[in-house]
């Protein structure tokens, strides 16, 4: 009895050391960064874009790397709505020298705005949303708290058209980027901590709008946040929710969701952010009153959402483009010809593109930039479409501009393009 008693503990340990190893080998047991899991595309490599002919863009991908002084990068081409490559440069942790493949997912900031235009467009095209609807008031959208402290009527003139072109009637010049400004917010409206878009919204509509909606182009994040809202009012869902089960997961799109704030909220095979500028230290916006790195906690990226807060890899991000792109070789587009129409050339008195950063004929192009986020989006001409993103802020130089001559560059240098489709490997 005694040998007995003896042997159930240990024969207890034994089992549970087999299954605590069967989970880890079955992937039940890994850590946040391990390429497993239905997040997102884990069929594609680095190896599988590693051809002869596309060597001039890895080539000028790194002359990027280096004259920008990025820590890493991720880019991805489509050439007449196939992809045909998609690759990581440098490291997604520098610090375990980790290095960027295909399947790691990053900030894109407003490249966000592009997903949110799409996701309104669609209401409009189904009925359930028109452009020229109003915001705010009693014919409005959104009512109640807390829209009802409004000080100017000329907030009751504005219309989701206007938000879409950023014409809404808001200035940044008196203070700020309200999203951006959470200490203001708090001190002035005597707002507790943390400072919630609620109280953004309360803040802006309670203080004086410069110009009449429709009659001037100012940049708002605030706009595109509150685009979320009207989304979440329409369908009765969480704004996240809605956009990844009706727009990104029904076309092959798995792997987006909107960022966390601080490090430790990385999602699986996020990459870690790097910011060299000289500022890259802020009080962090959760009143906490320490200082943060700024990639981490010091600007509130969840509640950015709709305007700035959404993590993809370039897989994902060519599955957008190509929805809207009006090319329509391989994959239809989610809108109809008249909704892309008015995304690219504009509606209303000022023509500013929906959704895009800018349009130049068959050149659209969307840009974002967080701390420790750069990207650039492009719809270009001759069928090709490309992204990179990086998740550095650059120490000098021009981040779009300098993709953009590198990556024009190395296609004139391509003589011959796979014929195979990357899209169908990474499903």
């Amino acid at each position: 009895m005694q040998i007995v008693r003896r042997i159930i503990p240990v024969i207890i340990v034994l089992i549970f050391f087999v299954i605590s190893s069967s989970f880890t080998r079955t992937g039940l047991d890994l850590p946040p960064n391990n390429p497993v899991g239905s997040d997102s595309y884990y069929g594609l490599t680095n190896a599988d874009s590693d051809l002869e002919s596309l060597r001039p863009i890895d080539s000028m991908v790194n002359r990027v790397m280096r004259s920008l002084r990025l820590t890493g990068a991720t880019v991805a081409v489509v050439k007449d709505e196939r992809l045909v490559y998609a690759k990581g440069f440098g490291y997604s942790d520098k610090e375990k020298k980790e290095e960027v493949q295909p399947y790691h997912r990053f900030r894109i900031g407003s490249v966000s705005k592009l997903i949110t235009a799409m996701a309104v467009l669609k209401l409009v095209d189904d009925g359930k949303l028109g452009l020229d609807d109003y915001v705010f008031g009693e014919r409005g959208i959104l009512k109640g708290r807390p829209y009802n402290s409004i000080k100017n009527n000329n907030v009751y003139r504005v219309k989701v058209k206007h938000l879409l072109n950023h014409t809404g009637g808001w200035s940044l010049i008196t203070y700020g980027d309200p999203m951006f400004i959470p200490h203001k917010i708090s001190k002035m409206d005597k707002t507790g901590y943390p400072v919630e878009f609620d109280d953004v919204i309360k803040f802006v509509l309670s203080r004086h709008m410069p110009y009449r909606p429709g009659t001037r182009f100012n940049y708002s994040n605030f706009g595109y946040c509150l685009l979320g809202r009207i989304i979440e009012s329409k369908t009765g869902d969480d704004y996240e929710d809605w956009v990844q089960e009706n727009i990104l997961e029904p076309n092959g799109i798995k792997g987006m969701e909107i960022a966390g704030n601080f490090e430790r909220d990385r999602k699986r095979n996020e990459v870690k952010y790097y910011d060299y500028s000289p500022d890259n230290e802020q009080l962090s916006f959760n009143g906490s009153g320490k200082m943060a790195y700024k990639p981490y906690g010091a600007d509130d990226v969840e509640m950015l959402g709709p305007a700035g807060g959404w993590i993809a890899t370039g897989i994902d991000l060519m599955r957008v483009l190509v929805l809207v792109d009006g090319y329509q070789r391989r994959y239809k587009d989610i809108l109809s010809e008249d909704m892309i129409n008015k995304m690219v050339k504009g509606v209303g008195g000022i023509q500013r593109p929906l959704g895009w950063r800018s349009v130049r004929g068959d050149h659209w192009w969307r840009t974002g930039t967080l701390s420790g986020t750069s990207a650039l989006l492009t719809r270009d001409v001759n069928g090709m479409s490309w992204v990179i993103v990086s998740n550095t802020t650059p120490r000098r130089g021009s981040f779009p501009s300098t993709s953009r001559w590198a990556i024009r560059e190395a296609f004139k240098q391509v003589r011959n393009w796979p014929s195979h489709d990357l899209f169908d490997k990474s499903e």
